[in-house]
């Protein structure tokens, strides 16, 4: 399902971009088929599954079988797809019944796609893009297919096996020679053609860069002469001042006669004349002006002829530095341009001038839109000079028109895109092909300004590369490629005036030769491929038939020893192979005759080895049950350890768990004395052990039975059979012990004791059974060292508690007695002192201020109401009450005694430190009394010598 769906959306995708319906009509049966296939669920869901795996087939089938009849080139795909699959659903899922027919049914089918498809011709439509997709597509559904195939390939048949397996490798041999065949034929083919197609390229590569040079040259010489020619007028008109080779001033044409003032103020001259003659109303007309004018109006000897040599030349003009202008031809340029114009202020002036070109060369204007429309032109200005002193410029505005006509007839057979750009990229001329390549619109350019569209301003990102090269390139041929279309890109430069010049001409228009000439040698090649798929077809017929009698011949033998082995598994043990060849096919036989026989004979023993492993199997599930029951033993008396801490209440409940969930009769825990002299019994559990705990029972260490010997040598003693063991000792109170084992008790490595185990049975003691013991008399161990430490630290505790008691007791006996405390009572205004003898309420509650446990006084409170009642929360707060003022009580004694102690230093300090300044004995004595004296007012103070002797 998800392989149609897969499907339906490729053939849908072409069928819109391309707009091929005819694929609509594929994507529809397969749109139908993806309903089906719930049906097909359903059918397996109700176990008939043979049913619908056969329509499966069929549908697949019905579907692939329209795609020859619509498009060519799928052919070998749809065959190898509908092999795969038949081939798949048969031996996934048929019986193996079906398995020779499904593979007749594969083979089959897929040559009559071959044969069809070489058939229908070429009149069927053809999508590459598609047929680009198809080895992905054939992949992703033979992979899968493929590997099932390969996991599965165990449950085929053997005759199934055996036909495949010839197929497979013949049709490896056979497609690898046809691979190598195809491979070389396509590789002298694609040699050839490449050869060729490069000898073709490379000769239009060459005429492409001619042309575009040709043309190029043809408009650099042409700029270049009006170049010279304006450069020529130039050295004339500095020639005239420098030389003075004409007429006198005045002689030929003189300013003061010919020159006239228009209403603007501006002067002119008649438009009769050769020249037009301009001189703005902002300067004023003077005799040197006028002999300068009259030095530049000779100009009409070489002008004229310049303006009709070159018909491309709109106009030829000198400006003076003094201000005027002599215009070829007459146009009247006084009248048509505005009474003030300053013609110095112009761009074709200014880029001449000293400070713009010092060097003196020709320079070119921008391209701008002439006022006078003559369309878009260009100026060449070029600079005069009388010696170094600067005259003017002569200037020649040149009419692009006749260069972009120059451009337009560029082509390279019927197509190519030829553009002229300044150095900022500008456009100066192209054609209405180029301005759509570009995606831009032809601009309309206002008079007297320059062209301001450039190709920068393409809408097409994929041509900003394109841009770039064209500006920078100087000149060569490249390609590029925008939307999946190649093209070839060629530039040269134009040294004057500096402009670019490129042409842009699509691959595949050019190579058109070419192109023909690859389509003829595919359609050689792909009859030469549908003639090998026939015979190839012919031949994989012939190696199916033989195949599947090769492998009915093999197989025939292993499928009646196939039924035999069938019969007995079926219960017949009588039934035997029939040998019918000496192959290896008749030893197997022979030898499967002679395993049925020793087969029959095992069968007769086995039940006897089964009811043998059976009872095996019952002990050792006792033994897992019994092992069991010893981890759930540890794991109770791990938590009794745990929850206990008396070694009164722990020792008993150990002995009583060991016995009930271990089943031993007599368990019992010794603890060594303090000189490790005796083991004391301290805990049992049986009647025997009990009594022995009334009598005080014990063993001396190293020399009386079992446990004595464990508690000197540490190590666990096993006695399986007491009446077999020297030390073991014949206790009265347990007369019924057969078997005994007792393991140390240690702390580190001293032995505190030892933990006694005995039954009635004798072996009682595996070796699991030891180290079970041995782990929980471990824990034993821990818990005894756990509980005693627990236990010392409750009477350091106590001990503790009853000192501070007796020092606070003491203190406060001290302390009350240096102190004349009486009682305080509140009245419900202040607090008071209780004076003697004075009466007071009788207290109905009474609460004693308890310090460490010593009252120290008590906490009375009264009611003027006798049926008041007392409740809890008020007796809480006043216990609470009470605990907070024994601690404040205290602190401010022990605040007081800290007072005093400090009090008693600073007094001895100062005594010792006057003391200790003097030298003499009699002022060190009365010093001392007199401090003394001082410091303890109203008592007598003396000092006594003696001899020094004792006493």
């Amino acid at each position: 399902m998800l392989a149609t769906l897969l499907t339906v959306g490729i053939f849908a995708y072409f069928g819109f971009t391309y707009n091929l319906p005819q694929l609509f009509i594929t994507t529809g049966t397969l749109v139908v088929t993806f309903f089906l296939d719930f049906y097909l669920l359903f059918l397996i869901s109700r176990n008939k599954k043979n049913l619908a795996m056969m329509l499966v087939i069929s549908t697949f089938m019905l579907n692939v079988a329209t795609v020859p009849f619509i498009a060519q080139g799928f052919g070998f795909i749809i065959a190898v797809s509908i092999m795969l699959v038949i081939l798949a659903v048969v031996g996934l899922t048929l019986d193996s019944s079906y398995s020779t027919s499904g593979i007749a049914l594969a083979i089959i089918s897929g040559v009559i796609v071959i044969l069809l498809d070489n058939q229908l011709g070429t009149g069927r439509i053809r999508v590459l893009e598609l047929e680009r997709l198809t080895p992905l597509i054939l992949i992703i559904i033979a992979i899968p297919i493929s590997i099932i195939l390969i996991r599965e390939f165990n449950h085929f048949s053997l005759q199934s096996k055996i036909t495949l397996g010839i197929l497979l490798t013949g049709g490896i041999t056979v497609a690898t020679l046809v691979a190598f065949g195809v491979n070389r034929v396509n590789f002298i083919n694609t040699f050839l053609q490449n050869k060729y197609q490069a000898n073709i390229t490379k000769k239009l590569e060459s005429e492409i860069s001619n042309t575009i040079n040709s043309e190029a040259n043809e408009i650099k010489n042409l700029l270049t002469e009006i170049q010279n020619d304006t450069q020529s007028l130039a050295r004339y008109r500095s020639n005239i001042e420098n030389q003075q080779l004409l007429l006198p001033n005045g002689t030929y044409w003189n300013a003061t006669e010919n020159v006239f003032q228009l209403p603007g103020g501006q002067l002119g001259n008649k438009d009769s004349a050769i020249s037009s003659i301009y001189i703005p109303n902002t300067i004023p007309f003077s005799e040197a002006l006028a002999a300068d004018l009259n030095a530049s109006i000779n100009l009409d000897l070489l002008a004229p002829g310049v303006l009709e040599s070159h018909p491309e030349v709109a106009a030829i003009y000198f400006i003076s530095d003094l201000g005027y202008t002599v215009y070829y031809p007459n146009i009247n340029l006084a009248a048509n341009v505005p009474p003030d114009f300053d013609p110095t202020q112009q761009p074709f002036f200014t880029i001449a001038e000293p400070a713009n070109d010092p060097e003196k060369l020709p320079r070119w204007t921008r391209p701008y839109q002439d006022p006078a429309g003559a369309g878009l032109i260009v100026t060449v200005s070029v600079p005069v000079y009388d010696g170094n002193k600067f005259e003017g410029v002569m200037s020649v505005d040149i009419q692009l028109d006749r260069v972009t006509q120059i451009i337009s007839q560029i082509k390279i057979g019927d197509v190519g895109i030829p553009i002229l750009v300044d150095e900022t990229g500008v456009i100066l001329a192209m054609s209405e092909e180029g301005y759509t390549f570009f995606g831009l619109e032809p601009e309309v350019v206002p008079f007297n300004e320059s062209p301001k569209q450039t190709l920068f301003d393409s809408s097409t990102s994929d041509l900003q590369e394109v841009i770039l090269q064209i500006i920078r390139a100087e000149s060569g041929i490249s390609k590029f490629s925008v939307g999946g279309v190649e093209n070839y890109l060629s530039t040269t430069a134009l040294e004057v005036p500096g402009y670019k010049l490129a042409f842009i001409a699509p691959v595949n228009e050019l190579n058109k030769e070419v192109t023909a000439l690859n389509t003829e040698v595919e359609e050689e090649v792909s009859k030469t491929i549908q003639n090998m798929s026939i015979l190839l077809t012919v031949l994989f017929i012939g190696a199916f038939i033989a195949s599947l009698a090769v492998g009915q011949i093999i197989t025939r033998p292993l499928t009646r020893l196939t039924e035999t082995v069938q019969e007995i598994a079926g219960g017949n043990f009588s039934s035997r192979a029939i040998v019918e060849t000496g192959d290896e096919t008749g030893v197997l036989a022979q030898s499967f005759n002679t395993m049925a026989e020793q087969l029959t004979e095992t069968l007769q023993g086995l039940e006897d080895r089964i009811t043998e492993r059976t009872n095996e199997l019952e002990k050792l599930s006792q033994t897992n049950a019994y092992r069991a029951s010893l981890f759930e033993s540890i794991s109770r008396i791990s938590r009794i350890i745990n929850n206990t801490r008396s070694l009164e209440q722990l020792l008993p409940q150990i002995t009583e768990t060991i016995s009930s969930q271990l089943g031993f009769y007599h368990v019992g825990i010794f603890l060594a004395d303090v000189h490790k002299e005796y083991t004391i019994l301290v805990a049992a559990n049986s009647e025997g052990g009990k009594a022995m705990l009334a009598r005080n029972h014990r063993l001396r260490i190293g020399e009386t039975g079992i446990v004595g010997y464990v508690s000197q040598s540490g190590s666990p003693r096993v006695v399986l059979d007491v009446d077999q063991d020297l030390i073991y000792f014949n206790n009265p109170d347990l007369p019924e012990t057969r078997s005994e084992i007792a393991l140390p008790l240690q702390s580190g490595s001293e032995i505190i004791g030892a933990l006694d185990v005995q039954s009635k049975m004798t072996n009682a003691f595996s070796e699991e059974d030891v180290n079970i013991l041995s782990v929980l008399a471990d824990q034993v161990s821990i818990a005894i060292q756990n509980a005693q430490s627990f236990q010392n630290s409750l009477e350091a505790l106590e001990k503790a508690e009853r000192a501070a008691a007796q020092l606070s007791e003491q203190q406060w006996s001290n302390f009350h007695m240096s102190q004349s405390l009486t009682a305080y009572h509140f009245d419900g205004v202040t607090t008071q002192e209780e004076k003697p003898n004075q009466k007071i309420q009788s207290n109905h509650i009474a609460i004693p201020i308890v310090l460490r446990g010593i009252q120290i006084g008590s906490l009375k409170l009264s009611t003027t109401d006798p049926d008041r009642k007392w409740d809890n929360n008020e007796i809480a707060m006043v216990q609470a009450t009470a605990e907070r003022t024994a601690l404040a009580i205290e602190t401010a004694r022990l605040l007081q005694e800290a007072q005093k102690r400090a009090s008693k230093e600073r007094t001895i300090g100062q005594i010792s430190a006057k003391i200790g300044s003097l030298v003499n004995i009699e002022n060190i004595v009365q010093t001392t009394i007199q401090e003394l004296g001082d410091t303890l007012p109203g008592t007598d103070v003396a000092i006594q010598f003696t001899s020094g002797t004792n006493g």
